[in-house]
């Protein structure tokens, strides 16, 4: 809560800076473009608190299992929304494959055996607003472009800040806070201001990441990505999955690289009627020449 606070602050505060120090300019920011980017904000910040909420009554594996099944739904919002093609048979087998790891690690996880499909409240949730997230991100940068990734990044923090305040307000996160604030060594607050950082540039990556690819794509070097916290998990956490379900966290990582961006419907538009033109001109040819 405050820690994230904190977070959102220093993005802002640095893309602020950024912009009077002339280093970048945020053209193109309109209050069409600022009601997107507070839609955004609002499916992020749900996101963060659906995904706490899903650790304290699962596991860091159930979360990136969960995660790694996004890609098949976004490949479907992609079609519907985004105008791209359906994944190809290779792709296609790789979100299957993804699927059927995500299935084996449920029937092994202790918090299913344990609580059932309740323990998997949050996480779906999670599922959900990530899955809205990806997509609505991808259309934001197709159909409302700022003339800096650093615009995106501002208004990302600027917007989710006051809702991660009142969120973390209203559980009463902050009612310690100064007392905390307090006790809190050098050496600690070194260590949060390099969150920050790391925060702020995360963010500048991920934006523009996201213009270079589909919105599926960004969401597999994401999962992709999520394997270093498994690693971490497992040495550092108490609450890890068992070697069963490793292995099935292992298949959902393995079949996510398998994947392959298909292209825009437009341009295979274009590629057939390319194709079109070219028999069509060897047709021509072929009845001159006889």
């Amino acid at each position: 809560g405050p820690i994230s606070c904190m977070q959102l602050l220093f993005a802002v505060v640095f893309c602020i800076g950024l912009k009077f120090a002339k280093l970048t300019t945020y053209d193109g920011i309109s209050k069409k473009v600022m009601q997107m980017y507070t839609l955004y904000g609002v499916l992020f910040v749900g996101s963060v608190y659906a995904s706490m909420q899903a650790l304290k009554v699962s596991n860091v594996e159930t979360q990136i299992v969960f995660r790694s099944a996004s890609p098949i739904a976004v490949s479907v919002l992609d079609f519907m929304f985004l105008g791209r093609e359906l994944p190809s048979g290779r792709s296609l087998l790789s979100l299957v494959g993804i699927l059927v790891g995500a299935v084996a690690y449920v029937l092994t996880d202790s918090e299913f055996k344990m609580t059932g499909f309740t323990a998997y409240t949050w996480i779906s949730i999670y599922f959900v607003l990530i899955c809205a997230e990806m997509t609505i991100g991808k259309h934001m940068m197709s159909n409302y472009k700022i003339s800096s990734i650093w615009g995106s990044v501002l208004l990302t923090n600027a917007t989710a800040l006051p809702q991660m305040f009142l969120l973390s307000f209203g559980r009463g996160e902050f009612k310690d806070f100064p007392i905390a604030v307090s006790h809190v060594s050098p050496i600690l607050w070194f260590i949060v201001l390099g969150s920050c950082m790391v925060g702020t540039l995360i963010g500048w990556t991920g934006w523009n990441c996201r213009s270079l690819v589909s919105a599926t794509s960004y969401t597999l070097i994401g999962v992709v990505n999520k394997l270093l916290t498994v690693i971490l998990s497992v040495f550092f956490l108490e609450k890890h999955a068992s070697f069963e379900g490793l292995v099935s966290l292992g298949l959902c990582i393995a079949a996510s690289t398998l994947y392959r961006q298909p292209p825009m419907r437009s341009e295979k538009n274009e590629e057939l009627t390319e194709i079109e033109i070219t028999e069509e001109g060897k047709s021509l040819k072929n009845s001159e020449v006889v």
